[in-house]
């Protein structure tokens, strides 16, 4: 009875946890599943990941339960050559995944095209997390008061609590999302032309793209962008994921797309890091 038990619950577990990685696995990137109220079967990314670590530790707990109702077995198993096929196996996988080797780097690649495939919204977050910003604070990022930032939400029918409240339970509390939220604010915005707003900001998932990718978001032709780094000293391979190419010169993804869209919006930027 008790094996039967322990059986079915690790059972279970590793089936809530095998769809639960799925969809961690495919979901996009935390800065745009958070700022859309990114979904799947009604849950979104939080509630995601809390059933893949509760069912985690449920299943470390009925796994350690079963390994101690099958002991007898498990060490019979140690004397048989499956132990060392496994045991390689197992160190293989680990190290390759890593050093971050073929085929390991192939799927985690492939992960990442899809995060990056789902639909971005317009207009990004002006930082990361701002879904969790108090409304006064993105309205004064906005160059708005944070009074004036309720009565233009409050006008175009979203309820607002206080100025206090976060965009996150703004949206919430509406059924939209923070960055519907935000795109109203902005459009009464004085800033909303300012170049200091832009959605390629750290932790926007931009690092894990390859520079060609980037090129092609930023509309900037490869070779162009490839000379505007040489410029900077910078060698890059098209194919080179850009947070890849960030720390091998000392710099962070971000600052990359800075020089990339310093060159296109002016020669006057890049002249000033010369």
């Amino acid at each position: 009875m008790l094996r039967k038990f322990v059986s079915l619950m690790l059972f279970y577990s590793l089936l809530v946890m095998l769809i639960s990685g799925v969809v961690l696995f495919i979901m996009p990137h935390g800065r745009v599943a958070y700022w859309t109220g990114w979904t799947f079967l009604g849950l979104d990314k939080d509630q995601w990941d809390n059933l893949h670590i509760v069912f985690g530790f449920l299943m470390l707990f009925f796994g350690f339960w079963h390994l101690l109702l099958n002991w007898r077995a498990i060490v019979n198993y140690f004397k048989t050559k499956n132990f060392l096929v496994s045991t390689l196996l197992t160190i293989i996988v680990a190290v390759g995944a890593v050093a971050n080797l073929p085929p390991f780097k192939n799927f985690i690649d492939f992960g990442e095209k899809i995060k990056n495939s789902w639909p971005k919204p317009a207009t990004m977050p002006p930082a990361p997390h701002a879904e969790l910003f108090p409304l006064s604070k993105v309205a004064r990022m906005l160059g708005l008061e944070p009074r004036q930032a309720v009565e233009v939400l409050r006008s175009r029918g979203i309820k607002v609590p206080s100025p206090n409240t976060t965009l996150k339970e703004i949206a919430n509390l509406n059924g939209t999302t923070p960055a519907r939220v935000y795109e109203i604010l902005l459009q009464t915005s004085p800033k909303k032309n300012s170049s200091g707003i832009t959605q390629f900001q750290p932790g926007s998932g931009m690092g894990r793209l390859t520079l060609k990718e980037v090129c092609t978001q930023l509309r900037i032709p490869l070779n162009v962008c490839l000379e505007r780094l040489r410029k900077r000293g910078i060698k890059a391979a098209p194919d080179s994921q850009l947070r890849e190419i960030a720390f091998r010169n000392g710099l962070y993804p971000y600052q990359l797309i800075e020089i990339l869209l310093g060159g296109k919006n002016g020669e006057t930027s890049e002249a000033g890091h010369e």
